[in-house]
């Protein structure tokens, strides 16, 4: 579920049962100033606060709607005009409800009497200074109930607290707990209205509420601040001797809080597939429905002013744990000036936009009331923050303002005006940005980045045309404006860098020669063919060229084929260095035809071979590292054995090619077209395949940890055996592959088609398949699947007939169809899959989880279901159970079929 919502709001869900039927409950939060109508703080500072203050009395609401109407403060009794007082009242009064307690400091019993009140000026009102203790259900928080050592000697304390009409006036007393604050569930005042659970209840109603549930029993307030309905807004308020210094008085804002939901599915059409629930909830809803709130709950603060505002509501939803419900928007506006639906529905679809749905989510002005008042930022502390950052940009303005002023002065001071014969006073230093303004601000920058581009694309394109009118009125022979614009689109950089530091430095020294011929000396050319600094510079340029060269070539125009009159000289020249152990790495064979040449056994590291034809050229056991063979053609060549670490051969066509026992380790194999060859037990460990195209290739035995296959197409490749632990498989086409007996240990597939994909005998241990990866009919026979996540994945027909599932995640996956015999799927999560003629004959099942599964026409003969939770699956008479150990199965609570009555 995505949740769209302002900063000045809260928002909490919980799904509930009862009746058979599944809800959703919300509860929207607003935070909000005391004294005021017209502000909503920010859920940032709500939350510090609330933390701050609740502590171990617990959350703010149970998100479950009350049947009536509550409120509840949290703070401390102060003493009226701050002078130390034994006892006093304070009251809380809130629209129709007025409630006093009696405060009193200290006291202890001594006999049957109670000593007097010590004087206090503040007392906190909370259960640990009510009536109760240890044992006492209604209040185990309290004091009263039991003895407290005080300086060695045992007292039994009198609670500080107490309602006024009822007053202790024994030991042996027992009143009811006083306080503002809220019941625990646990406490007999909330728990005794929960109804009866027996049964009946397990067998027919199971985790839900039961039949005879009293709703109060989600109000959490003492009976005596609920009101008849609900609040409305604009209720007045008044808390005495709950400040410091004053009475808080005042009126609830007339606001109220809406909620929108959009859904996969209506309750009662069958679910979606999990990959089309995924699509959904990235695009925006056609349409949406509004959950019904209503004003329940009243937080007041009076110590601190603030006070939080809770509508809550309920929804019917499809599914037990919500997952129908793709989108939540909840928004704020003014009693009398709704909103329509329609301007909601636009909302959440901005929101949802994939270019500009993160600047429409920073508009919350078009969520909350309008005409808000200002109120402190929950940034303020960071702003503050920013500005002592800013420390020295202050300096600088303070000097600069104190500089202008002087000279004004002194303009001023000859009789003129500084206004117009000064300098010009300088402006305040700029406020930080406001979060608040974030979006104005990004609009504003894209629009404005817009106007520029606009601007500087008009401004070429001017000067482009007076260049072009020069060029055409000079009538040069064979140059016109259009031939050079031919030459400025031509194919761009190709080859690699060809600038040197030993050429650079060797021109210098030649000028430098040239310059003493000629009878002078240019004193800085001497000094730059000595600067050991400025050479080194130079070597760590080129160097930094030629990695750059080495990771991007692939990327470039292709480099032309060399001359045919220097393709024999080059070949001879090659076999030369070979066999003077020259360094490649400092030969330029870009373009090089080296085809059928044996080659076996070179040292050509780092040599540049882009483009190069390499067909059937024997490169066996050859040393090929950080070369670059990017566009180069490898037809029918051998590399047997072969070093190719950190290897470029992005965009080369490699035709019946054999790497066998080659190391490819962190080769780059970028959009390579790949046919006919062989891999087999190469080593590919932290390859990127980006876009590469594998097609009826033979990858058995091949060693490719960590590496990340993104994007590419495998048709017919053979991974039998492989080793692709820690893989990252990414939108990749796998049809037709086989991994038969490969290890995939902790791989990751994403996006990707592995329909009829073989994976017989292969160890997936751990492997995770998400994001709408395809795997219907795909092969798992007698594979390793220990703790795989195939969570929401399309497995329709897909055979894992004696593999091993131990502790998988098959929740929510579709294995209509599906083979299972003889799997061992112990632990085994197949929570609200669909199991549709599924064979699970001789299955071992024991304590997996089928919770909310469709089983229909399941075939179980033989399986071992022993404690496996068989928990509102859905099925009819054509499941078969023949023979299946079915001790200690949990079948409560029954699936619910939709329009069956609540029994």
């Amino acid at each position: 579920m995505k949740v769209f919502k302002p900063g000045q709001l809260a928002i909490l869900t919980r799904c509930f049962e009862h009746g058979r039927r599944f809800y959703m409950g919300v509860s929207a939060l607003s935070f909000i100033p005391l004294g005021r109508t017209d502000a909503m703080l920010h859920e940032v500072a709500m939350w510090k606060f609330v933390a701050e203050r609740l502590g171990a009395e617990g959350a703010l609401d149970a998100m479950i709607p009350k049947s009536r109407g509550e409120f509840l403060v949290n703070g401390s009794a102060y003493a009226p005009g701050g002078q130390p007082q034994a006892a006093f009242a304070v009251r809380a009064r809130v629209g129709p409800i007025q409630k006093d307690l009696a405060v009193y400091g200290d006291r202890y019993w001594t006999g049957r009497s109670a000593t007097q009140p010590r004087p206090f000026t503040e007392m906190p009102i909370d259960w640990a200074h009510a009536f109760g203790g240890e044992g006492y259900a209604k209040n185990p928080h309290g004091k009263g109930t039991a003895e407290v050592e005080i300086e060695g000697v045992p007292i039994v304390p009198l609670p500080n607290i107490e309602a006024p009409g009822d007053p202790i006036t024994s030991p042996h007393d027992r009143p009811d707990p006083a306080g503002f604050g809220p019941l625990d569930i646990s406490w007999p005042q909330r728990n005794a209205l929960a109804g009866t659970y027996d049964q009946h209840w397990l067998e027919n109603l199971f985790p839900g509420f039961a039949a005879d549930v009293n709703w109060e029993l989600h109000n959490i307030a003492s009976p005596d601040q609920r009101r008849e309905g609900f609040w409305e807004g604009g209720e007045r308020y008044r808390f005495d001797n709950l400040h410091p210094s004053k009475v808080v008085e005042g009126e609830l804002p007339r606001f109220r809080a809406r909620v929108f939901v959009s859904r996969s599915h209506q309750i009662g059409e069958p679910r979606p597939p999990a990959p089309e629930v995924k699509a959904k909830l990235k695009q925006a809803p056609e349409r949406i429905d509004e959950i019904p709130l209503a004003l329940q709950t009243l937080w007041f603060f009076p110590d601190a002013e603030v006070a939080v505002l809770i509508w809550s509501g309920s929804t019917l939803i499809a599914e037990e744990q919500g997952e129908d419900i793709l989108h939540l928007l909840v928004a704020a506006e003014h009693q009398g000036r709704p909103r329509e639906l329609e301007h909601y529905r636009q909302c959440m679809a901005a929101r949802l936009d994939p270019e500009h749905g993160p600047i429409a989510s920073l508009r919350d002005e078009e969520l909350v009331p309008e005409d808000l008042g200002p109120v402190p930022s929950p940034l303020d502390e960071d702003e503050e923050l920013a500005k002592f950052e800013n420390f020295a940009a202050h300096n600088l303005h303070r000097r600069r303002v104190e500089a202008t002023e002087e000279a004004r002065a002194i303009v001023a001071g000859h009789g003129l005006d500084p206004d117009i014969h000064g300098p010009l006073a300088v402006p305040p230093f700029p406020d930080p940005p406001k979060i608040q303004d974030a979006a104005a601000m990004m609009a504003k920058a894209q629009e404005d980045a817009a106007k520029l581009k606009e601007d500087l694309e008009a401004k070429a394109a001017k000067a482009q045309a007076d260049i072009d009118k020069i060029i055409d009125e000079a009538k040069v022979e064979g140059f016109t404006s259009e031939t050079l614009h031919e030459e400025q689109a031509g194919p761009g950089k190709v080859g690699p860098p060809v600038w040197t530091a030993a050429y650079l430095l060797g021109m210098l020294q030649e000028l430098a020669m040239q310059s003493r011929a000629a009878g002078t000396i240019n004193d800085e050319l001497e000094e730059m063919i000595v600067n050991e600094e400025l050479l080194a510079r130079w070597r760590e340029a080129e160097r930094q060229q030629r990695e750059a060269y080495h990771l991007q070539a692939h990327l470039q125009h292709p480099a032309p084929a060399m001359p045919a009159e220097l393709v024999e000289p080059t070949r001879e020249r090659v076999r030369q260095a070979i066999a003077a152990g020259e360094d490649f790495a400092t030969l330029n064979l870009t373009g090089a035809d080296l085809s059928g040449m044996d080659l076996s056994g070179a040292d050509l590291s780092g040599a540049y071979l882009e483009s190069a034809r390499l067909e059937h050229t024997n490169l066996s056991k050859a040393k090929l590292d950080k070369a670059v063979l990017a566009h180069a053609s490898l037809l029918g060549t051998r590399l047997d054995g072969a070093s190719l670490v950190n290897v470029n051969l992005g965009r080369s066509k490699i035709e019946g090619a054999s790497f066998a026992d080659a190391d490819l380790s962190r080769s780059i194999l970028f959009e390579a077209a790949v046919s006919g060859a062989s891999f087999e037990r190469a080593s590919l460990a932290g390859v990127t395949f980006n876009g590469a195209r594998f097609e009826q290739v033979n990858a058995r035995g091949m060693k490719a940890e960590t590496a990340v296959l993104a994007k590419t197409t495998f048709t017919a490749t053979d991974f039998g055996g492989a080793v692709l632990d820690k893989c990252v498989v990414l939108e990749n086409d796998l049809r037709g592959s086989s991994f038969e007996g490969a290890s995939l240990v902790a791989a990751t597939f994403l996006s990707s088609d592995l329909r009829e994909v073989g994976f017989r005998g292969a160890r997936l241990d751990n492997a995770r398949f998400v994001e709408a990866t395809k795997l219907d009919k795909a092969v798992f026979t007698e594979a390793s699947l220990v703790a795989a996540n195939l969570r929401g994945m399309s497995l329709r027909g897909a055979d894992f007939r004696k593999a091993t599932l131990d502790r998988a995640d098959l929740s929510e996956a579709d294995l209509a169809d599906a083979k299972l015999y003889q799997v061992v799927a112990r632990e085994t999560n197949f929570g609200a899959a669909d199991l549709r003629n599924a064979e699970m004959m001789s299955g071992n099942f024991m304590a997996a989880s089928f919770a909310r599964a469709a089983i229909y026409g399941a075939d179980l003969r033989g399986a071992n279901l022993h404690a496996a939770d068989m928990a509102r699956v859905r099925s009819d008479e054509t499941v078969q159970l023949g023979e299946a150990l079915l001790t200690k199965v949990r079948i409560h609570p029954r699936h619910v079929a939709e329009g069956e009555p609540s029994p």
